[in-house]
């Protein structure tokens, strides 16, 4: 890597955080029919559903607020992405378990400082103050820190009798994947089943939801010249799923540039972050069985 490729600005500019949009999940409306006279299987039916459409997403709503008071400073930002660019994966991890150690948790890491780094690296080579290559070894460098401090990550996780599956896989054609390596942390930490990630680019959706029941599919998007590809991806995915109820959920850089990729791609809902991502999953999970 040449040292031109490698110096980062102190003053890169930095995207903002949206809020997500899309379907939201209902709670069920138990009627009028008193609990008491309920039918035992009736009662625990609706107690799971309860559950799963207000306690659940109430709880992941405390704990994202809580994991993202500790946002990262510039500064912060700064050092890791030059560690990135100029040092080795393992530079970068000492540099976050040094801020692990300084009182920072695994949580407010990933919504932080990795999340800030990786949006950096992506300006500096649209900017092109970076080639390609060597934002791809700083990317790969984050993916591998990632991978230090998910245990840490997963150890505050929830688990489920019944997990739900949620396939993640990039848009035919994008090649910017590390989101897809966070919306795989918080998934698993909440308790779902993981399938696809950023190792599935080129992987082929329908013939995966036709082999595997999936109960949500997300998709990764960067460029809007791969939506057309996707549009098609997503109808393919319903009408070849084994489950005939598949929700789709569309996320990526994309969504910062265009307000209506939900109905230009064909999808359900949509989120800018991996913790809205987790809660607009459980949505739709709510609003359908709310509706069966």
């Amino acid at each position: 890597m040449g040292a031109n490729m490698g110096k980062v600005s102190e003053h890169s500019v930095r995207t903002g955080d949206q809020a997500c949009s899309g379907t939201q999940g209902s709670a069920t409306n138990a009627g009028s029919e008193p609990l008491a006279f309920m039918p035992r299987q009736r009662r625990a039916a609706l107690l799971a559903r309860v559950v799963e459409s207000e306690i659940l997403p109430r709880l992941l709503n405390t704990r994202t607020a809580t994991e993202s008071a500790a946002a990262a400073s510039e500064g912060d930002t700064d050092t890791l992405v030059r560690l990135l660019l100029n040092g080795t994966a393992q530079d970068a991890i000492a540099y976050l378990e040094s801020l692990r150690d300084q009182g920072a948790t695994p949580a407010t890491l990933f919504l932080g400082i990795v999340t800030q780094s990786a949006r950096r690296l992506g300006e500096l080579w649209e900017d092109d103050r970076c080639t390609f290559t060597a934002v791809t070894i700083g990317v790969g460098h984050l993916q591998q820190a990632v991978r230090a401090l998910s245990p840490g990550f997963q150890s505050a996780g929830l688990t489920r009798p019944n997990a739900d599956t949620v396939l993640l896989l990039p848009a035919p054609g994008e090649q910017h994947t590390f989101g897809l390596v966070m919306l795989s942390e918080f998934f698993r930490r909440e308790g779902w089943h993981v399938a696809g990630g950023p190792v599935s680019a080129g992987a082929d959706a329908p013939g995966l939801v036709r082999d595997t029941w999936v109960d949500v599919a997300g998709f990764s998007i960067g460029s809007a010249h791969l939506l057309p590809a996707l549009a098609a991806s997503i109808a393919a995915v319903r009408q070849t799923s084994r489950n005939r109820d598949i929700s789709i959920m569309v996320g990526g850089p994309l969504l910062l540039a265009d307000a209506d990729l939900v109905q230009r791609s064909g999808a359900d809902t949509a989120a800018t972050d991996a913790p809205s991502a987790v809660r607009e999953a459980r949505a739709l999970l709510s609003f359908r069985a709310a509706a069966d």
